[in-house]
């Protein structure tokens, strides 16, 4: 016996009816579950209450995302919303989704800025316990942030702070909460409507410190983000993360799994009974594998803080590479280094730098910058490209005041300067010589907040006092060097706790994260009708014909009468 049930009223189907249920591998298309039309006759007086006479003419209020579930002997096949196709006549043309296809329409084409997002705002008091842990206990960090930069060069600061015996905001009224990227997944999801269940970024230490950067005071969740859909902030996300959102089409709870690992613990499923002349092999299929990480690469702006982090196709080539054992060994050759086309190693720290210019009180002083630390990492030659454009922000060097020893700690915080419009005149703005979408960000600016670390600039000698040398860091790569004084032109190279955003090398993201440790071919189809006896789950491996396959979809078809025996499914070859 087949029972739909629409917002928890049962819907009278025909006597014989057939419908198709398809539920699809979110590894694979990012789809769930979801059925093909169903024809609701709207003349059964009990249709027509739930349906609250919707073929008339004179009925124009909308029905929209109310819950249907399909109930099939005594089991519930798919449980998630209801979306109406069509009215004709006397017939409503429904459609169930769930799972994952349920998360892509909720999410559609709206605009995640426009998402109600939970903000806070707490107690300073409180603000500062937030220095001492991540996310999941916190969902925002009140680390120092340079919001604002003016003509003369002076920074404003959010959440600035003096340490000492303890640490405390400058200015209680001038502080913000810098958001957790996976706080916005969590706060997100659950604003769709789905439950949480297993996190599994949660697990890594990186991933809890990512913020995103934030320079009001006074601002939304929603208006740090891009002006990207649901659906493509979710992309990004599953992309960066390396990671799967997949929601349960029963239950609607939703797990975020590591890709390399979403396979891990499934369990066999044996397809005894393959029905031999519906077998069929589909090559060269036009299937977009989104997950092989050839080549990864950040999608950085034009601009001269990134040029200088990742170095433009050529320029290391054409330049002469200097190694010494320490970066301090190249400072009596200044000159020369940034005169000609030198790119600079040592083997200290294993860094690359080049000589440039800072303009410190209105006077020029060389010194060494930190280079190439975003370039992209994998196979170079490889047309399968996966860009990121949620990116790190801009970091620069503040001054913390100690107040233990009485002069300034030095160290790196997230910069995210806040954009002004120069007019809001009513004929500017119809002109075109204003911006009348206001500060929106074109990517995604995050940070990772390292904790409260030892800084540069400490002093000498000991002290009781539990920050005398310490302030609250932000970066987005665990090596920060800071600028040259007009002094003494000397400069320190601060190594911080190793979480980083850098792509390439033995710690980055590629090697650490991105590397793909399962390939599948999905070039080859394999096309099976087979004997099922339920409805399975698809992060199992199926046995069949005495071979292991990975599962892309399965289709049933389900009557009045229940499932038909006989379901058809694509799937891939497994390593045997």
């Amino acid at each position: 016996m087949t029972q739909l049930f629409i917002d928890s009223k049962e819907v009278k189907l025909p006597s014989e009816f057939e419908l198709e249920l398809v539920t699809e591998n979110p590894y694979f298309t990012r789809v769930g579950s979801y059925t093909y039309d169903i024809e609701i006759d709207l003349r059964d007086p009990a249709n027509r209450e739930i349906y609250k006479n919707i073929n008339r003419l004179d009925v124009t209020t909308r029905i929209k995302n109310r819950k249907a579930m399909l109930i099939v002997n005594g089991l519930c096949a798919i449980n998630g919303i209801e979306v109406i196709l069509s009215i004709e006549s006397y017939t409503a043309k429904i459609q169930i989704i769930a799972g994952n296809s349920q998360l892509n329409y909720e999410g559609g084409d709206s605009c995640i800025r426009q998402l109600p997002f939970d903000g806070m705002s707490i107690l300073p008091s409180e603000a500062i316990n937030t220095l001492f842990g991540t996310y999941p206990a916190h969902k925002a960090v009140y680390t120092p942030i340079i919001s604002y930069i003016d003509k003369d060069g002076n920074s404003n600061i959010l959440n600035m702070v003096e340490v000492g015996a303890d640490i405390t905001f400058t200015r209680a009224n001038n502080i913000a909460p810098q958001y957790y990227l996976l706080y916005y997944i969590d706060n997100l999801l659950q604003k769709l409507g789905f439950t949480k269940g297993k996190n599994e970024l949660e697990q890594n230490d990186t991933w809890c410190r990512i913020f995103v950067a934030n320079p009001y005071k006074n601002s939304n969740p929603g208006d740090l983000l891009p002006d990207w859909t649901i659906n493509e902030f979710l992309e990004q996300i599953e992309v960066f993360f390396k990671c799967i959102v997949s929601i349960d089409s029963i239950n609607g709870v939703y797990n975020i799994v590591n890709i390399d690992r979403y396979f891990d613990n499934a369990g066999i499923i044996f397809i005894n009974e393959v029905i031999e002349d519906e077998l069929e092999k589909v090559y060269d299929t036009d299937t977009s594998y989104s997950y092989a990480y050839d080549n990864v690469a950040y999608n950085l702006p034009s601009e001269d803080y990134y040029n200088y982090l990742k170095l433009k196709d050529g320029i290391r080539e054409v330049c002469t590479i200097e190694q010494k054992d320490s970066y301090r060994d190249f400072k009596t050759n200044y000159d020369q280094y940034f005169s000609g086309p030198y790119l600079l190693t040592s083997t200290d720290y294993n860094l690359e730098y080049v000589v440039s210019e800072y303009t410190i009180n209105d006077e020029s002083v060389k010194g060494l910058k930190i280079v190439d630390r975003l370039r992209d990492a994998g196979d170079t030659t490889s047309q399968n490209k996966t860009s990121f454009d949620i990116i790190p922000a801009q970091v620069d060097a503040i001054e913390i005041y100690s107040k233990t020893t009485s002069h300034y700690l030095i160290g790196p915080a997230i910069k995210k300067v806040r954009s002004e419009t120069e007019s809001q005149a009513i004929n500017d703005l119809i002109n075109g010589n204003a911006d009348v979408k206001g500060d929106i960000p074109d990517k995604l600016y995050v940070g990772i907040y390292y904790g409260v670390c030892v800084a540069l600039n400490k002093g000498t000698g000991e002290h009781e006092e539990a920050y005398w040398d310490k302030m609250p860091m932000s970066c987005h790569d665990n090596y920060f060097i800071n600028k040259p004084t007009t002094m003494t032109s000397s400069q320190s190279i601060l190594e911080l706790p190793s979480y980083s955003l850098i792509l390439d090398g033995d710690n980055g993201l590629f090697n650490q994260v991105y590397k793909s440790k399962r390939s599948i071919d999905t070039t080859l189809e394999y096309h099976f009708k087979f004997i099922a006896d339920r409805i399975y789950e698809l992060n199992n491996i199926f046995l069949i014909c005495n071979k292991k396959y990975y599962c892309k979809e399965i289709h049933y078809k389900i009557s009045s009468k229940g499932i038909d025996k006989i379901a058809e499914g694509i799937f891939y070859l497994a390593d045997q």
